[in-house]
């Protein structure tokens, strides 16, 4: 019997080392959440993602942070403790796993963390990625997940006292947190704490990925070598079988696993393949990849990886100019179009996967292909670097520094570096990564901003070390082992403006127009390699600023509209700047609707020039795109996504093809750009109308061609000729680009003289609207030149084309697109044109 009892029990027993071992299991712990006050009773409903004052105001415990002065009255927040709870349960199945850890994401930033009742975790950065081997405090049902938050403030306090000098950039230095919470010139301090993502379990038993990276080998026309990268956790030592698969290609490999953390590789090719391009240059094909490991016929572990094939590359090369700064794309060189982007909101657990969608939808419309991510910020979301690779987007990333200097210390180092590495990781398989850069401005304003002055030369010496500690050893360090062949850029820019090298050689950020109030037509004098940053400010649209003011509030100088300008000379300047190239206005809401169009000016004038020096200028990128909360700022986009002038002059002006005008003394230049990869052959019109609708002159020059990738002029005539002897201050020269095939490339009105000199005619625009399917078609005619028509309305929703010209006679219709039923359609818009802001 005991020999039959034995041969038994190993039957029995022999199907558990044959069943299916499962895959590692993600759980998101989406349940209510509550919050209080440390030290106070009462707690209160909530929900994650929060942050401390949106809790507040969902409670009704504090006012609209962004209504009137608001601002100010809640400044006691952020010397206050906080803290967060909730209650949740775990299925038996996950707790059955060898492992269950905790993932906690965007803890903002000084966090205790207790699992019923123990202390699990304390954290100190709010970029890193927290994980806590959590099975042995865990239970079926019941569990207590509490979050202490401590002032942010009040906890760095004591090292800032003791680090014996005071880093230019204050107090946030100490902190790893989004740098812009405290304070900067378009947006509000709000220096709170809070859980930007649901926590998660993550249960697995003999083989975890820690991390997965497919990327290229080599590329060659009809085949492209492949390499996944993974990172792996293991309690066992066995034989296994790695499978990679895309769509009915599949390749297997075999390998052991060893226990512990290891890395390893698999390799496996892919015919034909598609290149991923950026907007405007063709496609961005994506790849969607199955990895997983088997351990006999179980898989163990699998993951999913999307990539795009391509190469990337930053050339700076010494030439006859200086050093060029441009990128490489698939070998073919990019002239970069986009702006500066900064977080969507100063309470970033308010962004919603819509606004994401509808914002880089924006971009892409606006014919950009790249987005500067501003290193006052935060690393964005997972979803924003998707939509990005869905739509061609590039990305310049900076890691998260900002006009200050950093502290040096070991701790404050280790903490560095591990962000470094997290991010690095989670971001390089996007292909929309064309950039690592280290800070910004930090290098510039060290040597050009009178920081050094307040330093012994001991400490400029430590300061200036721990600078090159973190950003010329480790930061590039990481980027060089961990990005997967993603370039770093120590800082932006290389050189200050005020550096002859700054045309020169690297990125710019020229701030002569605007902050040293020089003229806008600087901007054609003063051309860079790259200019990565420039801007000129304006107000929002006046229906968002109606939002946060009161009747009294508006006035350029009330407190109310000082809170929402932060910029300290801000309303200063625009009101400088409308005195020499614009006529006095009549109301505040005429001077908010001509920031809009000085702005719009303004920066076309800017690309314009960048354009028209291409290969000299490889990029432009304007600050800044959008804003974290309703304000004056140098944005295109407002707070809620309207789109200000800019966005619709900056549209146009990038356009792949487009006709940059300029006046040489007594020559009107036309410039040919062309970004795409082939030559382009156009016909040419160029005619003058006076502002009362007289033809002066009218040119076509068919079958010119600007060549692949290039700017060059392409028509010149001597003005006296174009205007037909006319007046500069009467007239408007119409310049048309059309394809072979007669298709509309690009329509531009250009003006010889400033608007401030312009006898703009007093004309009515007519207005007739009709409902359409996907909302009201606005059917408009001037008799007379109209100069920035503005349509307006109560209603949501997005007009497709605003602030533009109209020539005499000429008939326009726009689209104004809501899903919205207006009752009264042909009363609920208004327009206006420059002429009628005008002081009477």
């Amino acid at each position: 019997m005991k020999p039959l009892f034995l041969a038994t029990f190993a039957l029995l027993a022999m199907p558990a080392l044959t069943q299916t071992v499962a895959t590692p299991v993600r759980r998101t712990i989406h349940v209510p959440w509550e919050f209080r006050q440390a030290n106070t009773e009462t707690w209160k409903p909530t929900k994650v993602p929060v942050s401390i004052h949106t809790a507040l105001l969902q409670n009704g415990m504090i006012e609209d942070p962004f209504y009137r002065d608001n601002e100010e009255k809640l400044q006691w927040i952020e010397r206050e403790d906080w803290e967060f709870q909730c209650s949740f349960d775990v299925e038996e199945a996950v707790l059955q796993r060898k492992h269950v850890e905790l993932v906690l994401k965007g803890l903002d930033t000084y966090a205790q963390v207790y699992l019923n009742d123990s202390l699990i975790l304390e954290t100190d950065n709010m970029f890193r990625i927290w994980s806590v081997d959590a099975k042995k405090w865990l239970k079926p049902t019941g569990n207590k997940l509490h979050i202490y938050f401590e002032s942010p403030i009040k906890k760095a306090e004591p090292a800032w006292k003791n680090l014996g000098y005071e880093l230019p950039g204050g107090i946030r230095t100490m902190t790893r947190k989004a740098q812009f919470h405290y304070g900067w010139d378009w947006g509000p301090r709000f220096v709170g704490c809070g859980i930007m993502k649901a926590p998660e379990l993550l249960a697995w038993d003999d083989v975890l990925f820690e991390n997965v990276f497919v990327t290229t080998q080599s590329i060659e026309k009809d085949k492209a070598r492949m390499v996944a990268y993974f990172r792996y956790r293991s309690d066992v030592a066995a034989p296994v079988t790695v499978i990679m698969q895309y769509n009915k290609i599949k390749s297997l490999e075999d390998r052991k696993l060893e226990i512990g953390v290891h890395e390893d590789s698999v390799t496996w090719e892919v015919p034909n393949p598609k290149l991923w391009w950026c907007n405007g240059l063709g496609e961005p094909n994506l790849y969607d990849f199955n990895i997983s490991i088997k351990r006999g016929v179980t898989t163990i572990e699998k993951t999913d990886v999307r990539m795009g094939i391509r190469t990337i590359a930053l050339v700076t090369e010494k030439d006859a100019s200086g050093e060029s700064f441009y990128f490489k794309l698939n070998g073919v060189p990019v002239f970069a179009k986009g702006a500066n982007y900064i977080p969507q909101d100063i309470f970033q657990d308010r962004v919603t996967p819509a606004q994401y969608k509808n914002l880089l939808d924006d971009v892409a419309a606006s014919n950009m292909n790249m987005l500067r991510v501003w290193g006052g910020g935060i690393y964005e979301d997972d979803l924003f670097y998707q939509l990005c690779d869905a739509r061609g987007i590039m990305v310049w990333q900076d890691f998260m520094y900002a006009c200050a200097m950093y502290p040096g210390n070991g701790k404050f180092l280790k903490s560095s570096a591990q962000e470094a590495f997290e991010q690095i990781e989670r971001l390089r398989q996007h292909p929309c990564m064309a950039l690592w850069c280290g800070n910004n401005e930090n290098n510039e304003a060290w040597h050009n901003w009178g920081w050094q002055m307040q330093f012994n030369e001991a400490q400029r010496v430590q300061v200036w070390r721990d600078y090159q500690i973190l950003f010329n050893d480790l930061l590039p360090t990481y980027v060089a082992n961990y990005g997967g062949g993603i370039p770093y850029w120590e800082s932006s820019p290389k050189y200050g403006r005020r550096n002859a090298k700054s045309t020169s050689e690297g990125d710019s950020h020229f701030w002569g127009v605007w902050i040293d109030e020089e003229p806008i037509d600087a901007y054609n004098k003063k051309v860079p390699r790259f200019m990565s940053e420039y801007g000129f400010q304006s107000f929002p649209e006046w229906r968002t600023i109606l939002g946060f003011t009161q009747p009294e509030d508006r006035l350029l100088d009330s407190k109310v509209m000082l809170i929402h300008q932060k910029f300290p000379r801000g309303n200063a300047l625009l009101a400088e700047y409308l005195k020499r190239d614009f006529r006095p206005v009549g109301t505040f809401e005429d001077f908010v609707y001509m920031s809009q169009v000085m702005q719009a000016e303004a920066i076309r004038t800017g690309i314009e020039a960048h354009r028209r020096n291409k290969p000299y200028c490889m990029g432009t990128l304007y600050w800044q795109f959008n804003d974290v909360w309703p304000v004056a700022s140098w944005s295109s986009r407002d707070y809620y996504g309207r789109w200000k002038a800019l966005q619709y002059y900056a549209r146009e002006a990038y356009k792949p093809v487009a006709a940059l005008p300029v006046l040489d003394d007594d020559i009107l230049k036309v410039f040919g750009v062309s970004d795409l990869n082939e030559e382009t052959r156009v016909t040419v019109q160029v005619r003058a109308f006076s502002f009362d609708g007289k033809a002066l002159s009218d040119v076509t020059q068919p079958d010119t061609p600007i060549g692949s990738d290039s700017s060059r002029m392409i028509w010149q005539g001597y003005l006296k000729t174009v205007l037909n002897r006319n007046k500069e201050e009467n007239t408007v020269v119409e310049i048309i680009l059309k394809s072979a095939e007669g298709n509309l490339l690009n329509r531009r009105l250009f003006y010889l003289t400033p608007p401030r000199k312009l006898t703009l005619p007093r004309t009515r625009v007519s207005l007739k609207v009709e409902q359409a399917n996907e909302g009201y078609l606005i059917r408009l005619e001037s008799e007379k030149l109209a100069k920035n028509v503005l349509i307006g309305t109560e209603a949501e929703g997005f007009f497709e084309d605003n602030y533009f010209d109209m020539l005499p006679g000429e008939r326009k219709t726009v689209l104004f697109k809501t899903n919205r039923i207006i009752d009264d359609p042909q009363s609920a818009f208004t327009v206006k044109s420059m002429v009628d802001t005008f002081d009477k």
